[in-house]
């Protein structure tokens, strides 16, 4: 029988990343320390998955890049000037170059392969950069917003972006043209938009969370159909899960509990059912941060709070069977595979044999070449690359 077991990845206000191996299989959960290192020298306020890339954002304005399956610090991204807010892998789609604020146009179009080839980031610097996963190249930035942004989304499609700032804005992303698609002005509300999350079948909806308020805008209007009043109640996190067979918006509360609302009830333009189908409490405080896993075994909540502690949830039978205590206060969580880690890639090579590698991101260059200069054209070298990256190859102990 295969293992039950899955890599809970934190970070903490402390500057740390702790990596944790989660083994369901035994009789008590185990988990299993990994790598526990100073990432930042700021807190560390976001983290990503994509296969086996890690990245983290911090307040110290640093995006950090590290190979898990190598256990291997890659580089260092630096394009913001202020704290990373949100970091977010996009699937598979290819980028035609074009602007970096020159006035040209950059085109971001669908492709094929697997794994993400673009990451979105966002900052305080009101601007959401995008990054080729490839050989993480600066390829552009999405300009609008006047204030921090707090949160990014991408619909299904590819095609949309969406997001929040302490702007007063929603503000809609064209990803085919790199290009504004909309902007909706929260008129009626006091409080700017926290966490933003498509929702429904192919995104005909999505959910924005005020500090106490939930709003469902259909995408197709743009318009509100439905409030949920936390009241005095902070939200803290927000996402969007099938559970079961039926799509849930779970939202995690200042008071340790992660409530879950049936979507189907909430974005009904009339008679909503806003009380929500069940709640989960396993922090004594702030539900800082809350991700699902799913393998072959079923379906997992992994929530971290301020109090230290890593709670993980079995969502079929809604039990919390593993706790672990981190001693830290953690603010961000991600959660993979434990297959991304290889023995065999983990071994000392010279930086020769290391640079002359390709990752399964970097097989298809020709290709991506083609899709994205034309067969005549070849992709110009970035003087400004070297400012914006720094190669790093440093264990994780």
């Amino acid at each position: 029988m295969d293992r039950n077991q899955f890599r809970v990845i934190v970070g903490s206000y402390e500057h740390n990343i702790l990596c944790l191996s989660l083994d369901l299989s035994l009789a008590t959960p185990v988990f299993t320390p990994i790598f526990h290192f100073q990432a930042h020298s700021l807190s560390v306020k976001c983290l990503d998955i994509s296969k086996r890339y890690l990245v983290s954002g911090s307040n110290d304005e640093h995006i950090r890049i590290y190979d898990l399956q190598k256990r291997k610090e890659l580089g260092t991204l630096m394009a913001h000037q202020g704290s990373i807010t949100d970091l977010k892998f996009s699937t598979s789609r290819e980028v035609t170059e074009g602007g970096n604020g020159d006035g040209k146009t950059d085109a971001v179009v669908e492709g094929s392969g697997s794994g993400s080839k673009w990451l979105l980031s966002a900052g305080d610097d009101n601007k959401i950069i995008i990054w080729r996963v490839k050989d993480w190249e600066n390829f552009g930035a999405l300009k609008g917003h006047t204030a921090r942004i707090n949160s990014i989304d991408i619909h299904p499609s590819n095609k949309v972006a969406v997001s929040v700032g302490e702007d007063h804005t929603i503000r809609l992303w064209n990803l085919m043209t790199v290009k504004k698609a909309a902007i909706l002005k929260l008129k009626k509300y006091s409080q700017n938009g926290q966490f933003v999350r498509w929702a429904g079948e192919n995104g005909e909806f999505f959910v924005v969370a005020l500090l106490n308020k939930i709003l469902v805008y259909k995408t197709a209007t743009g318009k509100v159909v439905n409030e949920i009043d936390m009241v005095r109640k902070t939200i803290m996190h927000m996402e969007i899960q099938r559970v079961s067979g039926e799509e849930y918006l779970a939202v995690g509360l200042s008071d340790g509990n992660v409530n879950f609302y049936k979507t189907s009830n909430i974005t009904k333009d009339e008679d909503n059912n806003n009380e929500s189908e069940f709640a989960l409490l396993g922090h004594s405080n702030r539900v800082k941060d809350f991700k699902f896993y799913r393998n072959e075994h079923g379906l997992y909540l992994v929530t971290i709070g301020s109090d230290g502690k890593i709670v993980v949830w079995d969502m079929d039978k809604k039990e919390q069977i593993a706790v672990y205590d981190s001693g830290e206060r953690l603010n961000c969580l991600a959660v993979c595979d434990e297959s991304v880690e290889k023995y065999e890639t983990m071994k000392k090579r010279n930086s020769e044999v290391e640079d002359a590698e390709q990752s399964e991101y970097e097989s298809d260059t020709e290709e991506l070449k083609k899709v994205m200069f034309g067969e005549k054209k070849k992709a110009k070298k970035n003087k400004k690359t070297k400012n914006k990256k720094q190669k790093v190859s440093v264990e994780l102990e």
